[in-house]
C-alpha cells in the first residue's frame, strides 16, 4: 500500500489569516468613543469641583439679638453710624473679637442687612433676667434672649437717609470664623473637623 500524502484539513493561507486576526488587539465594544470621552470629562469636572470645595472657605456666623443704644452720627452725606448692643451666646464668645465684622438687620425681618464692626465686649456673662434688668430692655427685646449671653458693642454703618431710634430691636450675625465648603456636609464635617 502506498502511503498517500495527508492533506491538512485547513488551507495554510486560511490558518495564517485566522491567526493574524486573533493577534490584533480587539477593543471591547462596551462604550462608544464619544461616551468614553464624556465620562472622562465628567470625572474631570467632579474632581475639579471637589478640589475647589476643599480649598474654598465660607464665613461662619453667630446669631444674636440686640438694641440700638445711640442713634446716628453722620459720617458724611451718604452714611451715618449707629451704636448698638448685641447679646451673643456664651459658647461663641471666644471667637468674637474687636474688629470682627457682622451683619445687622434693624427692626422688622423684611429690612436689609447693614455692615457692622465689633468695637468692644462686656466682661460679664449674664442670664436673660439679669440682662433685662441691667440694660433695661423692653419685653419684646428681652424675650429674644433665651440663654446666658455676653453684651457686644457694635458700630453699624447705614445710609444717612435711614433714621433709627434708641431702643430699636435688631438681629445680628457676627462672623466668628470660616470653614471649608466640604465641612457643610454632615459626614465630611466629622472627617475633616469643620476647620
Amino acid at each position: 500500500m502506498t502511503q498517500q500524502k495527508k492533506r491538512p484539513l485547513f488551507r495554510e493561507h486560511a490558518l495564517q489569516h485566522y491567526m493574524q486576526r486573533r493577534e490584533n488587539d480587539i477593543l471591547p465594544r462596551i462604550v462608544s468613543p464619544p461616551v468614553f470621552l464624556f465620562v472622562w470629562l465628567l470625572f474631570g469636572i467632579v474632581l475639579a469641583s471637589g478640589i475647589m470645595a476643599w480649598l474654598e472657605r465660607v464665613p461662619v456666623y453667630v446669631n444674636g439679638t440686640g438694641i440700638v443704644v445711640e442713634s446716628e452720627h453722620k459720617i458724611n452725606a451718604q452714611q451715618s453710624e449707629v451704636n448698638a448692643l448685641v447679646f451673643i451666646p456664651v459658647n461663641a464668645i471666644n471667637h468674637v473679637r474687636p474688629g470682627s465684622h457682622g451683619l445687622i438687620q434693624l427692626g422688622s425681618a423684611t429690612g436689609g442687612y447693614f455692615n457692622s464692626t465689633v468695637t468692644s465686649l462686656e466682661p460679664l456673662v449674664l442670664s436673660p433676667e439679669a440682662i433685662q434688668t441691667h440694660y433695661m430692655l423692653s419685653c419684646s427685646a428681652a424675650q429674644q434672649i433665651t440663654e446666658p449671653s455676653v453684651a457686644v458693642h457694635v458700630k453699624v454703618l447705614m445710609p444717612a437717609n435711614d433714621h433709627v431710634f434708641n431702643g430699636t430691636l435688631l438681629q445680628a450675625r457676627i462672623q466668628i470664623g470660616t470653614q471649608r465648603v466640604l465641612a457643610l456636609l454632615p459626614i465630611l464635617d466629622r472627617l475633616i473637623g469643620g476647620s
